[in-house]
C-alpha cells in the first residue's frame, strides 16, 4: 500500500466529501404549475451537502454551477480537508460539462481532482439524465458508474461498474432541502440497483432530483461513501417570495444561509462573496437602512464555544460590508446566540445546516 502525504489525504477526504455529492430563468414558486424546474440549472446554482460528524461537527462540500453556454457549462467544487496534521484547508477544484454529456451520457464519473484534466468527455458528474427519462417511462435504467482512485498524483479508474436501476416506489416521493433559505419536499425518483464488473459489485441507492434537465443527486449511498444535500440556493428575482430584499423590505427580518465559514471558524469562504455583494448592495439602494447581523450555530461543541463562534461569524460578517465593500460601520450592528435559538431539532445534518445561520434584521 502507498505512502500518501497531505496533499494525497486532502484530496482523498474532498472525493468522499463532495463529489459524490456532491447543479428566461426559472425560479421555485409555492405553487409548482408555474415552472417544471424544482431547481432550475442556472448560473451560480449552488449545492451544498453536509458531511455529518456528530462528534467533530458538519464538513460542508459545496458546488457551485457557472458559466453555462449552450454546449457546456462550469462545475466547481469546493470544502474542507484535513492533512495529515489535522489542519484543516480547503481545496477547489473545477471541472467543464458538455451539454451534450449532461443530455445523453450514461457513465458517471463523480470523482475529480485538482490535478485532473477539465473535461471528462461521455461522462455526467451526476445521475444521467436519460436515465430519469427512462425510470419515468418503464420504471428501471441502466447505467454505468466509475470508481475513481488516487494514485502517485494521478487518478485511476479502479473499477469500471455497470447495471440496473430500478425505481423503489411507483408513487410521488419527495425529499425535504432547504431551498433559498426555506424548507422544500422537492420531488425525486428513488432508485436502487447493483452496479458490477467481472461479477464483484455493490448496492447503489440514489435519491435524484425528479428532473432531466437538471437530475441532481440529493442523497446517495454505495461502496465507501454516503452523502446527502442539505442546501440549495439560486438567482432570485426581487420579487420572489422568499429573496433577501422582500423579506428585509416586507418583514425586516432575513434568514441568509449562502454565506459560508471555514469549519469551526469564522472565516469567510470565497464562495459567500455574492450572497455579501447582494447585501451590501440592498444598503447602498436604502441608505436608510441600518442593520443587526446575528449568528447562529448548531449545538455540536460546548454552548461557551458556540456563542463565542456565532459572535465572531457575524462580526466577520459585519467587517466584510465594512471593508470591501464600503458600508458605513454605524450602519451595522452585530452580536450571536449560539445554539440557544434553534430552527430545527439538531438530529441530522440537515436539521444542523438549517440551524447554522446569519440573521438580518432592520433597524
Amino acid at each position: 500500500m502507498q505512502t500518501r502525504g497531505p496533499k494525497a489525504c486532502r484530496v482523498r477526504w474532498l472525493e468522499r466529501a463532495t463529489v459524490w455529492v456532491l447543479p428566461a430563468l426559472l425560479m421555485w414558486a409555492p405553487c409548482r404549475a408555474q415552472s417544471p424546474h424544482q431547481v432550475p440549472l442556472v448560473d451560480r446554482l449552488i449545492v451544498t451537502t453536509s458531511i455529518a460528524s456528530e462528534s467533530q461537527g458538519d464538513y460542508e462540500a459545496v458546488k457551485v454551477f457557472g458559466d453555462l453556454t449552450a454546449t457546456s457549462f462550469k462545475l466547481t467544487v469546493s470544502g474542507e480537508a484535513p492533512d495529515d496534521s489535522g489542519e484543516l484547508r480547503e481545496i477547489t477544484v473545477s471541472r467543464w460539462v458538455l451539454r451534450e454529456d449532461w443530455r445523453n451520457a450514461r457513465i458517471m464519473r463523480r470523482r475529480f481532482h485538482e490535478y485532473d484534466a477539465r473535461q471528462f468527455p461521455g461522462t455526467t458528474p451526476e445521475f444521467p439524465a436519460v436515465g430519469v427519462n427512462e425510470i419515468r417511462a418503464q420504471g428501471s435504467t441502466h447505467i454505468t458508474y466509475l470508481e475513481i482512485e488516487s494514485e502517485f498524483g494521478a487518478t485511476v479508474i479502479s473499477r469500471t461498474m455497470s447495471g440496473a436501476v430500478a425505481r423503489i416506489a411507483t408513487g410521488p416521493t419527495e425529499m425535504s432541502v432547504l431551498v433559498n433559505g426555506q424548507p422544500q419536499a422537492l420531488r425525486v425518483l428513488h432508485v436502487a440497483g447493483r452496479l458490477a464488473d467481472d461479477g464483484d459489485g455493490d448496492d447503489f441507492d440514489y435519491w435524484v432530483l425528479d428532473d432531466p434537465d437538471n437530475p441532481l443527486i440529493l442523497r446517495g449511498k454505495g461502496p465507501g461513501f454516503s452523502s446527502e444535500v442539505t442546501r440549495i440556493e439560486f438567482p432570485q428575482p426581487s420579487t420572489a417570495p422568499t429573496s433577501l430584499e422582500r423579506a428585509l423590505t416586507e418583514d425586516k427580518h432575513a434568514l441568509v444561509y449562502g454565506i459560508y465559514f471555514k469549519f469551526a471558524r469564522a472565516d469567510i469562504r470565497p464562495v459567500s462573496e455574492p450572497v455579501l455583494k447582494e447585501i451590501a448592495a440592498l444598503l447602498k439602494k436604502n441608505p436608510s437602512w441600518k442593520l443587526s447581523i446575528v449568528g447562529h450555530t448548531d449545538s455540536i461543541g460546548g454552548d461557551k464555544a458556540n456563542l463565542d463562534l456565532s459572535r465572531r461569524r457575524a462580526q466577520s460578517v459585519r467587517a466584510a460590508l465594512v471593508e470591501r465593500y464600503g458600508i458605513e460601520a454605524e450602519r451595522l450592528t452585530s452580536g450571536g446566540y449560539g445554539a440557544s435559538q434553534p430552527q430545527a431539532k439538531n438530529d441530522s445534518a440537515e436539521n444542523r445546516s438549517r440551524n447554522r445561520r446569519v440573521e438580518l434584521t432592520r433597524q
